[in-house]
């Protein structure tokens, strides 16, 4: 068996698969499908092809790879931003997914524009991605399916349900989940801590109320957000400060997600309002930060690892379908779970 070639070892200018395998003196057929983990490659091989790539800091260009093979490889991502930690952690999962599927994530942030958002879409159809990933999309059906060209698009959470496939945790269901829990702890007022018309906890919990025989308009009464582009525990912060200030206090508040619910406790705290038995709060997302600090909050899990493996499922089938059938409407829901933590409490009697 011949030596590696040391001069090229040695410069640490190996980037393509034709140099390491002129280093390994092996044929390129052979280096990639090691490489790749094909069966046919001997284990003592593809062991020595492993180790010589990390010897060397050798690493193959799955963009080089992927055009051999008449595809990138790669999945074009569009977030709103980097500023959610459960936008952040469905971002990681999903990247994980596809890295295990050997395609890797470009991600590209549309900071809440639509028209950045659009400008995002004809990239990744200029550099010829495999699919596209839209996170929170504001957009219709009737301006994204004009931009994709075919490229198979998968939204995940859209503000409103599309003509395209997408896949979204059940929100209806996940204010069930908390209001019903909340209503047999006999609470029967509520601050909502997010902002007035947003599409799916408002209307939600209006038909919630109705369907209880409760007048939304006596039992909801909303925080007004004081500045939207602080971050979520100043805006819980402030927002149950004016809460406080009413003459009619709720016994309970429904805050947007975790961090809102976090800077509404530390507001009561701060108040010497006791939670959850003068006042009880509830969060949504499970951040890990809501389970370590006191009171836990009573929060929803989105089962963002399961929700995101999912995502990639439907993806990954859409790229096998024929051009057809990959933009075909497809709307699947992810089932919630509550989280009881120690945020809430029974109704305090007035």
């Amino acid at each position: 068996m011949s030596k590696p070639n040391r001069r090229i070892a040695q410069s640490g200018t190996i980037t393509s698969i034709v140099e390491f395998a002129k280093h390994l003196d092996l044929s390129v057929w052979t280096v990639s499908r090691a490489i790749n983990g094909h069966p046919e490659v001997k284990e003592e091989t593809r062991r020595r092809v492993l180790a010589a790539m990390e010897a060397v800091r050798y690493r193959p260009n799955p963009l080089a790879r992927g055009l051999g093979r008449g595809r990138t490889g790669l999945i074009g991502v569009s977030s709103i931003g980097l500023d959610n930690p459960i936008l952040n952690t469905k971002i990681y999962h999903l990247q994980n997914f596809m890295r295990r599927h050997d395609r890797r994530v470009l991600l590209e942030m549309s900071l809440r524009s639509q028209e950045n958002e659009c400008r995002i879409i004809e990239d990744f159809v200029r550099i010829k991605v495999d699919g596209i990933v839209l996170l929170y999309s504001t957009l219709r059906t009737s301006t994204i399916a004009p931009l994709l060209r075919g490229v198979p698009c998968l939204q995940v959470d859209p503000l409103e349900p599309q003509g395209l496939p997408s896949i979204s945790i059940d929100r209806h269901r996940a204010m069930r989940l908390l209001f019903e829990h909340l209503l047999r702890l006999k609470h029967r007022s509520f601050a909502l801590l997010f902002p007035r018309g947003e599409p799916w906890r408002g209307p939600a919990l209006v038909d919630l109320a109705r369907a209880h025989g409760m007048d939304p308009a006596k039992v909801f009464r909303y925080a007004d957000i004081a500045d939207p582009t602080l971050n979520g525990i100043e805006i819980g912060q402030l927002m149950t400060e004016e809460v406080l200030r009413w003459r009619d206090r709720p016994t309970a508040l429904i805050a947007r997600d975790d961090q809102v619910a976090l800077g509404a406790v530390q507001a009561l705290r701060e108040a010497g309002v006791d939670v959850p038995r003068e006042m009880s709060v509830t969060g949504f997302d499970n951040l890990d930060l809501a389970r370590r600090l006191h009171p836990t909050l009573t929060t929803i899990d989105q089962g963002a690892e399961a929700l995101m493996q999912r995502a990639g499922e439907i993806l990954l089938s859409q790229l096998g379908s024929p051009k057809s059938r990959a933009g075909a409407a497809l709307a699947e829901t992810a089932a919630p779970e509550l989280v009881l933590g120690e945020s809430t409490g029974p109704a305090r009697r007035k």
